[in-house]
């Protein structure tokens, strides 16, 4: 058991190589991967498509010269593709996977190829715009979806009117204007799909971006305090309740803060409830400069506060309220009273292994209580309670 346990740590060494690979090609991230593997697919297609010119060739189907043209200007146009897209340097873009600029090169490719083959064969080339379209479609916008197969229509139309003039022979004008009049009864049809779901999806990713805005400001709603902004007592008390299982599972300490604005029911009567609200405001945002990025505070109930200090010391705690009780000191908190200044009571309580959360609370509120009666405007610790 053990040894199964210290091989499972150190991980099995084929797959870390594997791991390692994987992400080597494709990226360490998911946006990169999806769009490296979509390069990547492409490119497995082109080379299929070579290889099918190579054999057309030998078959006489199409011109010999051809497949060697299409395989030189094809491995080199997507290795460019690849590491554009593998390096993160189309991350920026509108369109990082450069699905447009592989649509136009593409649409050159088949046009190219439409013209080397043999005059009874050609319009299986045809078929190949469907392809571009389809690939197109989860990618462009749905200007671009049409600006794709237009652009596809007057390539190969164009193709086909000028090579029917300067060489009827091979390219006769009967046949031409057939694949024409089929070409233009099938991609305006794939034109009007790829425009379709082109827009269904931007409308789907429009509605899903509303969605997390909703869903977020629910979230704000749900967790913070509408006065002050920061976070309510329901949000805290799950915080809590989570360091508490931390502290119990892996032994990580943290200590718990309770505060109290001094004489602040005085602030109301005499100044206004509005000048009230303003020093509550005027805690929070100092709290949020002195206090670090891994404390959270919240709005505990009225004028008292709470504050989470994960794997801090009472003593730590304690010069950390010195330093949020330096930053009110020269907070201004309303400008029609410029004098008046935010003062508070603290009681510090650590987590103790024997204690509930319930417990540590109440030695946190005594303490707040404590430094209550020594005078106000300090900070308490709280004594563990002998066993």
């Amino acid at each position: 058991m053990t040894d199964n346990h210290a091989h499972m740590q150190q991980g099995d060494p084929i797959v870390d190589a594997v791991g390692r690979l994987v992400n080597g090609v494709f990226g360490g991230d998911r946006a990169t991967r999806a769009r490296t593997a979509a390069i990547l697919l492409c490119a497995v297609m082109y080379a299929i498509c070579c290889s099918a010119a190579f054999y057309a060739a030998d078959l006489g189907v199409i011109k010999p010269f051809a497949p060697r043209l299409l395989l030189a200007t094809s491995l080199p146009a997507y290795a460019l593709f690849y590491m554009l897209v593998r390096t993160g340097k189309t991350k920026q873009l509108k369109d990082p996977t450069l699905m447009l600029p592989q649509n136009m090169f593409a649409l050159l490719a088949i046009a190219f190829a439409y013209t080397a083959v043999g005059p009874h064969d050609r319009g299986i080339v045809l078929v190949l715009i469907a392809l571009v379209m389809v690939f197109g479609m989860y990618t462009h916008t749905p200007k671009q979806a049409v600006a794709v197969g237009t652009g596809a229509m007057v390539l190969l139309g164009l193709s086909m009117a000028l090579l029917s003039r300067y060489d009827p022979v091979y390219y006769p004008s009967d046949l031409e204007l057939l694949r024409f009049e089929l070409m233009l009864g099938t991609v305006p049809s794939m034109i009007y799909c790829a425009y379709q779901i082109s827009s269904w999806r931007n409308r789907l990713s429009a509605q899903r971006s509303d969605l997390k805005i909703a869903l977020e400001q629910v979230q704000q709603l749900a967790t913070r305090d509408a006065l002050t902004g920061l976070y309510n007592r329901r949000f805290m008390q799950e915080r809590l309740e989570d360091s508490v299982k931390r502290f119990d599972r892996y032994g990580e300490r943290f200590t718990v803060v309770l505060i109290d604005l001094d004489h602040f029911k005085r602030v109301n009567d005499q100044h206004g409830h509005r000048v009230g609200d303003e020093a509550l405001r005027a805690f929070a945002s100092a709290a949020g400069i002195a206090l670090r990025d891994t404390d959270t505070i919240a709005r505990w109930g009225g004028e008292e506060f709470i504050c989470l200090l994960p794997n801090t010391s009472t003593h730590k705690a304690v010069i950390a309220l010195e330093r949020l009780r330096q930053a009110l000191s020269h907070c201004q908190v309303s400008e029609t009273v410029p004098a008046l200044r935010v003062k508070f009571s603290a009681g510090v309580a650590d987590h103790a292994t024997v204690s509930t959360l319930a417990h540590t609370l109440e030695r946190a509120d005594r303490a707040m209580y404590q430094a209550k009666n020594e005078g106000r405007d300090r900070s308490a610790i709280a004594l563990r309670d002998k066993n």
